[in-house]
């Protein structure tokens, strides 16, 4: 959906809310790479910072703001960094979650003053996750809570007492995992519970929260069995986060947006680079089909050499020509208001042939990305709704 679209809608929310609206959206598109489905490039990150601050310098007089984001995750620091930022320019700041806000984007949830969930929305577990690069390329992923798990494992189910079994396994482990990982991931999973503990303490600054401040962190850090684990809008309510109460128009216009935000960046339209490049025509020409070049066997020696090499000539033209590149172009984030829209994409090119066996080779190459632009040439005028 265009702009002028998305931006009517943010006007409905800032005028139902009666103050102006920001939106963050890093993408939750997929990208299917043979049997391999994951997200797309678009996490919560150090990049998006300074163009908050545009956002921000287009509300010079607003005392309070709106966030509406979509996201899973990403910089537990990012997130830190920037709702302390916000917390010090606005007296009242509000998080809106139409869908996700998972990992990071729960801990940045945790800053406002009010989290409003549509029914359909979902926080998430704030423990983080490691990546390690295995020695055959391929990346393993884990969380200190996955270590404290195999422990209680060896102790309660297993039962294992003796010190030399538990030290044969405990070398197993390191085996596997590095002992510095392991203590990386210790500190990670403290960083979370202390962020969490320290954006919930910018809005809960009352003698009885110090306490419930820390349970709620711990809660959202250690009491979920996996990252993905979502909370529901009751369910944050359990964990006594401050959810708003329901409003179902305010719901509705969540909704709408988020439906305009989705049909954008086409998040639900899984990225398969293969059909990306069949849908191209050229693509499609290029890997299409060949007939085997059958010569019938009464055919006059002389000719079928002159057939044959006439084929082989053709091979060899078609090899020195340039192969067929389709180019691509994915959003990985939105931040963006009826003010300011700013986008971050990945460019590319893929490439792909089809082998005489019919087998296809593909190729993806990323040329351009990572850079915030604006999507709207006119400056912004400031303004507070």
């Amino acid at each position: 959906m265009n702009l002028e679209k998305r931006r009517e809608r943010y006007k409905a929310i800032e005028d139902a809310r009666g103050r102006p609206l920001i939106v963050y959206v890093t993408s939750t598109r997929l990208i299917v790479a043979g049997p391999q489905m994951m997200n797309f490039a678009g996490m919560m990150g150090a990049d998006a910072v300074r163009e908050f601050i545009d956002q921000m310098d287009t509300l010079p007089d607003a005392t309070e703001v709106d966030i509406l984001v979509h996201s899973t995750g990403g910089d537990p620091l990012a997130a830190w960094k920037l709702m302390s930022m916000l917390r010090e320019r606005f007296t009242k700041v509000s998080v809106l979650v139409p869908f996700m806000a998972f990992s990071a984007a729960t801990l940045f949830a945790l800053g406002a003053d009010e989290i409003v969930m549509h029914p359909h929305a979902s926080l998430g577990p704030i423990d983080p996750q490691i990546t390690l690069v295995l020695p055959d390329g391929k990346n393993r992923r884990f969380s200190y809570e996955d270590v404290g798990a195999f422990l209680r494992f060896l102790a309660n189910e297993v039962k294992i007492t003796e010190q030399v079994h538990i030290s044969a396994v405990i070398e197993k482990l390191f085996s596997v995992v590095d002992p510095v990982n392991i203590g990386g991931a210790k500190r990670a999973s403290e960083l979370s519970s202390s962020v969490g503990e320290r954006l919930l303490s910018m809005h809960m600054k009352g003698t009885e929260d110090k306490a419930r401040v820390k349970k709620i962190a711990e809660n959202l850090n250690k009491s979920f069995f996996a990252h993905g684990d979502a909370v529901s809008r009751s369910r944050a309510r359990e964990l006594n986060l401050k959810i708003a109460p329901d409003n179902s128009a305010l719901e509705k216009l969540l909704w709408q947006a988020f439906l305009a935000i989705e049909s954008y960046m086409e998040l639900r339209k899984p990225f398969v680079p293969l059909q990306h490049y069949l849908a191209s025509p050229p693509g499609a020409a290029a890997l299409a089909a060949r007939s085997p070049l059958v010569v019938p066997p009464n055919t006059p020696p002389q000719v079928a050499a002159g057939i044959w090499n006439a084929a082989a000539q053709n091979a060899l033209q078609n090899a020195a020509n340039p192969g067929v590149e389709v180019e691509y172009s994915i959003v990985n984030g939105l931040l963006e208001s009826s003010r300011l829209s700013l986008e971050t994409r990945t460019d590319g090119k893929i490439y792909a042939f089809r082998a005489a066996t019919g087998e296809v080779s593909l190729s993806v190459m990323e040329t351009k990305g990572g850079s915030w632009k604006r999507i709207d040439q006119s400056p912004p005028a400031a303004q507070n709704p």
